[in-house]
């Protein structure tokens, strides 16, 4: 999570340094935001194709590896949507840095339906996160979405559990 952080910090730091003096991004931005947010939230995956570049590169937590082109992104929300179909982000705080990108405060939601008889089955998640969300020419170009992991797996039900002695002499 620290390596995380520290190439987070390093990628918005220059951002962060030319937003002095910068125009106002968020009008024109804003409202692809809204849509895009709106299409985690259960709107229509189609909406994606005016708003998102056709190279939209979507990095998520654990292994942040980009999946590259809009439909990878329709098969991801997809997928969220199928594990918790009542999924909502909720914005917290939305900032502007530069003229490429905006950082969203969100927590998300939703309740957990597998497939089977798992245990986890109707268990409900509720964990806070950030997204950097790229932008350029009027479309969104990407996204990097952080979280605990720990925080989602323990909301399901999940431990972590240290190893005994014994495994630790083999």
């Amino acid at each position: 999570m620290k390596k995380l952080m520290l190439t987070i910090t390093i990628l918005l730091l220059p951002l962060l340094i030319t937003t002095c003096e910068q125009p106002d991004y968020s009008e024109q931005i804003e409202p692809l935001l809204d849509q895009y947010v709106g299409v985690w939230n259960g709107d229509s995956l189609s909406d994606l194709d005016a708003i998102t570049d056709t190279n939209f590169q979507l990095r998520m937590m654990p292994e942040l590896v980009p999946l590259v082109g809009i439909e990878r992104l329709k098969e991801a929300i997809s997928v969220t949507r199928k594990q918790f179909p009542d999924f909502m982000i909720n914005e917290t705080e939305k900032l502007f840095v530069g003229d490429s990108a905006v950082v969203l405060r969100w927590t998300a939601t939703g309740t957990f339906k597998g497939e089977g008889d798992l245990t986890i089955n109707g268990k409900k998640v509720n964990v806070p996160g950030f997204s950097v969300i790229f932008f350029n020419e009027g479309k969104l170009t990407g996204e990097w979405i952080a979280y605990s992991d720990l925080t989602w797996a323990k909301q399901l039900g999940f431990a972590i559990v240290p190893p005994t002695v014994a495994n630790k002499e083999k």
